[in-house]
């Protein structure tokens, strides 16, 4: 799959007219002062062509002008399409955008480690359709379920509370958000992965994760931060300052393991720690395997390859080319 990833660039071609009428219109100019000093015709066929290297260095220039720009658009191939083996499994990552997750008990936040660990788990379940949903007071669905891992992990990268309308912490939202989502993917098995400090402030989380299980999804939990918490920044302050309750106390935010692992269990799903490394990963693949026996063969074009380096060098070579010509001495 072919495609040029800065087309806007393709308008600078546009000067390349411009700067050959111009250049025609000096040696236009140039003939007229000549043919002063005498008949510019016949001084032509008495003296070499005054101009026929700066016509050969005109074409090197305006050519090394296109290569750069060609460079500038960037002309990539996609990866090649190939099939890959898949597991029945669709995925749908739920990331908590609340504030809270900017606590910095763990480094460099927890937030900052939660898209770091999306990051590696779209990468080794590259082959799996993965969706993405963002929660706060409200949950929303960014990105629809699909093998393209590249959108799944920009998207989850750029993601911020400053970026959600309403503040505060529906895991239960996020639930019913993949719920929907997930009603139409018949045949597949389905699982929410809810990466979250668990400081839920709504009632109702059990029930849609009933709901949920109802809908064959199975949730795994993935709390994030220590249990002696941490404070909270605040995003609204200029100072970096922390959150502060109505008694003018330090808020402290600390994962509430015990829901997040009664959310899992209701669904038959579990809770792993985002500490355990490559461990974890191995034990999802596991756990995958066994939720679906068949395979499936899909296709894919997740990747881009770039070649703009070659427009390049060519456009350098043509500009030293260009500088190289002179006109012979006589």
């Amino acid at each position: 799959m072919f495609r040029f990833e800065e087309q806007n660039y393709f308008l600078l071609l546009l000067a390349l007219p411009l700067i050959y009428f111009l250049y025609k219109w000096s040696i236009r100019k140039s003939e007229q002062k000549l043919n002063i000093l005498g008949d510019y015709q016949i001084l032509k066929r008495q003296i070499s062509n005054p101009f026929k290297y700066q016509n050969y260095k005109i074409v090197l220039f305006l050519l090394a002008i296109a290569f750069s720009i060609l460079a500038l658009v960037n002309p990539q191939f996609g990866k090649r399409m190939e099939k890959v083996k898949s597991s029945n499994v669709d995925i749908f990552i739920a990331l908590d955008l609340s504030t809270s997750m900017l606590a910095e008990d763990i480094q460099p936040n927890r937030l900052q480690r939660a898209q770091l660990w999306i990051k590696q788990f779209t990468e080794r379940f590259s082959s799996e359709k993965i969706g993405l949903i963002t929660f706060a007071g409200n949950a929303y669905i960014q990105s629809p379920l699909t093998t393209d891992i590249a959108t799944i992990q920009l998207i989850s990268s750029m993601a911020s509370p400053k970026t959600i309308g309403t503040q505060g912490t529906s895991i239960a939202a996020a639930i019913e958000q993949a719920t929907k989502a997930m009603q139409e993917q018949d045949g597949n098995h389905k699982i929410l992965i809810i990466i979250t400090d668990g400081e839920d402030h709504e009632d109702n989380v059990i029930s849609e994760a009933n709901k949920a299980k109802a809908q064959g999804i199975s949730i795994i939990t993935v709390p994030i931060g220590k249990d002696e918490g941490a404070y909270i920044p605040d995003i609204m302050s200029t100072s970096n300052s922390y959150k502060i309750d109505k008694d003018g106390k330090f808020i402290v935010s600390k994962p509430n393991r015990k829901l997040l692992q009664e959310i899992a269990e209701s669904t038959q799903g579990e809770m792993i720690e985002i500490t355990s490394g490559d461990e974890v990963f191995e034990n999802l693949k596991k756990r995958f395997a066994l939720i679906s026996k068949q395979e499936t063969t899909m296709q894919s074009f997740n990747n881009y390859e770039s070649y703009f380096q070659y427009f390049l060098f060519l456009g350098i070579c043509l500009y030293i080319a260009e500088l190289l010509i002179q006109r012979p001495k006589t």
